[in-house]
């Protein structure tokens, strides 16, 4: 093989490679924090979607029975104590929202702006989520 040979073999050269990995590297940079935030945003509006329906199934049980369920439970299931009284489900299976956590649910004494709290901790924190970024039905 002559010298003029060996210049001319091909592949590619070290800066040839440095430059496509530094090309790689920037445009990972910049879709991967997209991605997420995408994925958060879905995150978000499923959660706000089972609390609607978990919203109105609430609001259904206490126009049928006169009373809110003691808990969220008892939407898919018979409550305790309802033994002779006309019961059906309100929705098949509980949802849990988006980060895989059950959602809060606590009646609230009479007389106060809202008859109950339902909301999802809003990340995998759980309880330890601070308040503003808790996802509320009643936002």
């Amino acid at each position: 093989m002559t010298q003029n040979q060996r210049l001319a073999a091909p592949g590619f050269s070290f800066i040839e490679i440095v430059i496509a990995i530094f090309i790689m590297a920037l445009v990972m940079s910049i879709g991967v924090p997209s991605y997420f935030y995408f994925v958060n945003k879905a995150r978000i509006s499923t959660t706000r979607g089972n609390l609607t329906l978990l919203k109105n199934s609430i609001n259904l049980f206490q126009m049928e029975h006169g009373r809110y369920p003691t808990r969220l439970l008892d939407l898919s299931e018979r409550p305790q104590g309802d033994a002779g009284k006309s019961w059906r489900p309100y929705i098949e299976k509980l949802p849990k929202d988006a980060w895989s956590q059950d959602f809060y649910y606590k009646i609230l004494p009479a007389g106060g702006k809202r008859p109950y709290d339902l909301y999802s901790y809003g990340s995998a924190e759980g309880p330890d989520t601070p308040v503003e970024d808790r996802l509320s039905a009643w936002d």
